[in-house]
């Protein structure tokens, strides 16, 4: 019983960061307010953990499997990729064109950095800065802006537009990120502890 729970125990994982992403694009669309912009916040924090864990522990279970990466890049598109943008623009009354660009092209960068990812023969880096990364570092701008400020001002609409582009180029680029824990350090780990 206990191993067919650990069997499925990495989708799950998977499949709570993809809903928290749906869950804060939903609530950005019905509320605006700041106590609703920290907790989606908070929530995307909790999905940054959630992603770690899940690719961790399906390495250290081998249970890693070709959906469960279609799923991970699913989730991470949904909540690192598109809910920081639902985030800003639940704040923005006016969006110019430029800005709308900026704003299209980062999940996009994202969703190319991910299939580029997926296609890779080794997992022991990333190539470009990972979307978790660069979400991560989108909802900590707007946490602090949102206790220092109520709103947006347009000294921070074009410094958080300006990062976005710059977070959007480092995703697509070609510099190598080596992982934290790497799978094969994993595996030596796991033998160390049955042993």
């Amino acid at each position: 019983m206990k191993s067919a729970i650990l069997k499925y125990l990495p989708n799950a994982l998977t499949f709570c960061n993809m809903a928290i992403g749906v869950i804060v694009v939903c609530s950005m669309l019905l509320n605006d307010s700041l106590f609703s912009i920290r907790l989606a916040c908070y929530l995307i924090y909790l999905a940054v953990v959630l992603d770690m864990l899940d690719g961790h522990l399906a390495r250290y279970l081998n249970l890693s499997s070709e959906m469960g990466k279609q799923l991970d890049s699913f989730a991470d598109l949904v909540t690192f990729g598109v809910a920081p943008i639902a985030i800003f623009v639940s704040m923005v009354q006016y969006i110019s064109w430029y800005i709308l660009l900026v704003l299209l092209f980062y999940p996009l960068a994202g969703a190319f950095r991910l299939a580029r990812y997926n296609l890779q023969k080794d997992f022991g880096y990333f190539v470009g800065l990972p979307i978790t990364v660069a979400g991560f570092i989108m909802v900590t701008i707007l946490l602090v802006n949102s206790y220092i400020y109520s709103g947006f001002t347009m000294r921070f609409i074009i410094f958080y537009s300006v990062l976005t582009l710059a977070l959007s180029i480092m995703m697509v680029s070609n510099f190598r990120v080596n992982r934290l824990i790497r799978a094969k350090e994993l595996s030596a780990e796991k033998l160390n502890f049955k042993t």
